[in-house]
């Protein structure tokens, strides 16, 4: 009788919500910021916390676009943190259509964080709300985490102590499934490499090239550590090259990302790209300057917490998908994938099975505090971090998904709070699984230009020691 009672008051102060929620997938959709400068998709969400009677903490440990948001319910109670994101990825604008349509803004929410930061926080309302109601014991902190893209927000926050205290973590993200995900994902590692070399006459014969430094380290890499390191990939970008043939340029960058399931086996594949790269800026006789930006380990899947949302989410159900929802969808499949059959997953399932591609900075959190996550699906034929993916994201049609998820969450934090065994049990599990590892702060870079001149990341001239 008393789970009925829960489920009821949950669908109650979910539908409470429900219009807020969907007003804020489509404002945040409307307004994609890069990592690091989501100043209004972080001060909205603080709003809403706000307004709903959470305690607000706005830029902790000098973050401009974090916040901590706490409520409580009664003296002893276990904390329970739930995580929101909010920025989005450069060069994936795209109107909520299924053409290609690029609207000229600076990001897109390719990655679908329009929907994980309202869906988090209004599962924390809900949740909060619904313990306040029936006089359960509670602490739910809401953590707004900022640049999750670069992988960067949690790892600052973690190594400043804004974790400490939490009794389990709780997320979510759209991916290719409904259901609880409890499998790993990949480890990344990631920083830039500057050359300085010498500016001069393009006609002349001279070595001091930063661009020809970065060239040769890209060689290197795709031509020897693809072969040393078979298990990781190795993903870059030139952040700058110069501006005219003619004149040698003076400053090269490449930022590189290392990505693997073993975490020492990235970070040793990334450290090899930094050696080289040093050994190359010696050979040309230019300076070589290195300034790391993150490192995570992947996912590690905590069971007890994982089969707890599950019997949360079989209570709430699939989503619920209507025909046009699935026609715009079919529509978007055509258009990426011609004459492909779209796959959508419309059930709801328990995932401990395999492994998932992806990296996340919160994988770094779950070895050291029991983290969950609920999924919901879209279709496998629509790329994450694409334009489609954006343009789904702002469309209607991919609401059923994270609404489901939201209930589910705050379902499932209530379920939590009513019953700490499980979280010691999960705790259990997380210990048991650690034993033998020796866990230290993961390294962090930016710190200082994340915080305080962002627009420098972004535009390529910033520097670091």
């Amino acid at each position: 009788m008393e789970n009925n009672v829960i489920k009821d008051l949950i669908k109650k102060e979910f539908n409470k919500i429900k219009h807020k929620l969907e007003d804020l997938f489509i404002t945040q959709w409307n307004d994609p910021e890069l990592p690091g400068m989501e100043k209004n998709s972080s001060r909205r969400l603080a709003e809403w916390l706000d307004e709903s009677g959470f305690d607000i903490l706005k830029s902790p440990f000098g973050i401009p676009t974090a916040f901590l948001a706490n409520s409580s319910c009664g003296k002893e109670s276990i904390n329970i943190g739930i995580l929101a994101e909010y920025d989005a990825l450069p060069g994936l604008d795209n109107e909520a259509d299924y053409k290609r349509k690029p609207t000229g803004k600076i990001a897109g929410h390719g990655c679908g964080h329009n929907h994980i930061g309202p869906v988090n926080v209004g599962a924390a309302i809900v949740a909060s709300n619904v313990c306040k109601a029936i006089n359960i014991p509670s602490k739910i902190t809401l953590i707004g985490c900022p640049a999750e893209e670069i992988l960067w927000g949690k790892i600052a926050l973690f190594n400043k102590g804004a974790f400490s205290g939490l009794d389990c973590i709780l997320t979510s993200h759209g991916d290719y499934q409904n259901g609880s995900i409890c499998r790993p994902c990949q480890s990344v590692v990631a920083g830039e490499i500057i050359f300085d070399g010498e500016t001069g006459h393009g006609g002349q014969i001279y070595q001091k090239n930063a661009l020809n430094a970065v060239e040769k380290t890209i060689n290197f890499v795709e031509e020897n550590l693809t072969k040393k390191f078979p298990e990781i990939l190795f993903r870059h970008v030139i952040r700058k090259s110069g501006d005219i043939p003619n004149v040698t340029p003076l400053e090269s960058r490449v930022w590189y990302a290392a990505r693997g399931f073993d975490f020492l086996e990235t970070r040793s594949a990334y450290n090899e790209i930094l050696k080289e790269a040093n050994k190359i800026s010696t050979e040309m006789g230019i300076n070589y300057h290195h300034q790391f930006i993150s490192e995570t380990r992947g996912y590690l899947p905590n069971n007890e917490i994982g089969k707890s949302l599950y019997e949360a989410l079989k209570i709430v159900g699939p989503p619920k998908w209507s025909s046009e929802d699935i026609v715009f969808m079919e529509k978007l499949v055509a258009e990426v994938k011609p004459g492909a059959q779209m796959n959508l997953h419309k059930e709801i399932a328990y995932f401990n099975k395999g492994v998932d591609s992806f990296g996340q900075d919160d994988g770094e959190l779950s070895w050291r505090i029991p983290l969950g996550r609920l999924n919901w699906a879209y279709p496998e034929e629509i790329p994450i971090h694409h334009w489609a993916w954006t343009a789904l994201s702002g469309n209607k049609a991919s609401n059923p998904g994270p609404i489901m998820v939201c209930e589910a969450l705050a379902l499932a934090t209530v379920n939590l709070l009513k019953n700490p065994i499980i979280i010691e049990k999960a705790k259990k599990e997380l210990t048991k699984k650690t034993q033998e590892i020796k866990l230290e702060n993961p390294r962090l870079g930016a710190f200082e230009t994340i915080t305080k001149n962002p627009e420098a990341f972004w535009n390529g001239t910033w520097r670091e020691p």
